[in-house]
């Protein structure tokens, strides 16, 4: 089930009444985010919160996946496609409103107060975590030219970069560059001088096939630099569009094989792509994901970030990706933000039903929820304990993986 499915289903739900089956499917909160501010001291007193920080050090804690949310109404560096915003296309309007929800913006004033809200939400982080801010890069043809009718938005890298600096002691930002592009290599080499972190890219939402040699150039450079990619993996359902083959795990090889650090967001976690080792047959995302894993070749370039996973469509490889402890040392957290803050995204009925996730948490959890949705996605994977094992620490202290030495 995607996450346009879901919130078609929940409808169906409450139709049919409630029954013991389908509970742990309804909805732990509402359908909307009700932006409370502040951050009440109840919660740094609830004994959930204390189990939060053991055998962690908040100031190796950076987030490393949090988007930028803009549509051009504060600044020209964002942009959003105009079709979010037209009845002609229910499906792109009703995300954007989810979106512009999750950040509790202003709607006459997006670009201002999702900022100033996210600056709220990182003034309430213990001290020393960090939030890594994502531009968001056109999608381009094959020649490498800006297509903004097939783009759903767009963050630029300077407006991802002034967020960041204005507050470093709370942000590091990752640049988005299409490697197609004509200045690709000189506007990595300027990101990567400029103090971005990685380079961010949604291949089948910016129209990048990392199997092309067209990428060749890219990989060199960013290689020489040290500087990670992080990448999608697996099926894209929040931005609609492009190929979706091009989020082939396997299809990621070719940076690796040129010496890159490489991300793999999500851990490919949704959806099927085809097994170009054997054949093309269709096999899930997150098995590709997991052979390369497996590879001895990769170990210390290749790793995934877990952003997303306790999503509804993502949350069935959380027992295996725990299970894993082997991994957790190339597992990173991210966020997904503004995802969390979608209400419906995730359930905590069912994490609790499946066994996954204790009933006593579930308070303090929609409390976090309802205040603080960065901290809630963090809450919620260091509480999860699936087969008496949970998400290693190092899981989450992910400041080394992008350090510069």
């Amino acid at each position: 089930m995607n996450r346009r499915q879901f919130l078609l289903a929940g409808g169906a739900f409450f139709c049919a009444g409630l029954t013991q089956a389908a509970w742990k499917y309804l909805p732990d909160t509402g359908l909307t985010h009700p932006c409370h501010t502040g951050f009440p001291e109840s919660l740094r007193e609830h004994p959930s919160w204390q189990l939060l920080w053991q055998d962690i050090r908040p100031e190796q804690v950076w987030d490393a996946h949090v988007h930028l949310v803009g549509v051009g109404d504060g600044s020209k560096q964002t942009w959003f496609n105009p079709a979010m915003d037209e009845w002609l296309h229910p499906q792109l309007k009703i995300q954007k409103s989810f979106y512009i929800n999750a950040t509790c913006a202003d709607p006459a004033r997006i670009d201002e107060t999702s900022v100033s809200r996210m600056d709220a939400l990182a003034q309430s982080l213990p001290a020393g975590m960090k939030l890594m801010l994502f531009a968001f890069d056109w999608h381009h043809d094959g020649q490498g030219k800006v297509s903004k009718q097939d783009s759903i938005f767009y963050i630029s890298n300077h407006y991802a970069a002034s967020i960041a600096h204005r507050r470093p002691d709370r942000y590091e930002w990752v640049a988005s560059i299409h490697p197609y592009r004509e200045d690709a290599v000189d506007a990595l080499t300027h990101a990567h001088a400029h103090g971005a972190k990685a380079i961010k890219w949604l291949p089948s939402g910016m129209g990048i096939d990392p199997a092309s040699a067209k990428c060749d150039a890219f990989y060199a450079k960013a290689a020489n630099l040290g500087i990670p990619i992080i990448s999608h993996t697996g099926k894209e359902s929040a931005v609609p569009g492009g190929d979706q083959a091009f989020g082939n795990p396997l299809r990621m090889r070719r940076a690796l094989d040129r010496g890159v650090k490489v991300i793999l967001a999500h851990c490919a976690s949704d959806g099927t792509d085809k097994d170009l080792d054997r054949g093309g047959r269709e096999v899930r995302s997150f098995d590709l994901f997991s052979r390369l894993m497996e590879s001895a070749d990769y170990e210390g370039r290749l790793y995934g970030d877990i952003s997303a996973t306790t999503l509804i469509n993502h949350a069935w490889v959380l027992p295996e990706l725990i299970q894993r402890q082997d991994w957790h040392p190339r597992l990173l957290n991210g966020s997904d933000y503004p995802l969390p803050g979608i209400m419906p995204l995730t359930n905590l009925n069912t994490l609790i039903a499946n066994g996954w996730l204790s009933d006593t948490h579930k308070s303090f959890l929609i409390a976090l929820k309802n205040h603080h949705p960065l901290l809630y996605d963090f809450a919620l994977k260091r509480l999860l304990v699936i087969h008496g094992q949970s998400f290693s620490p190092v899981v989450f202290e992910t400041r080394h993986i992008f350090e510069r030495t």
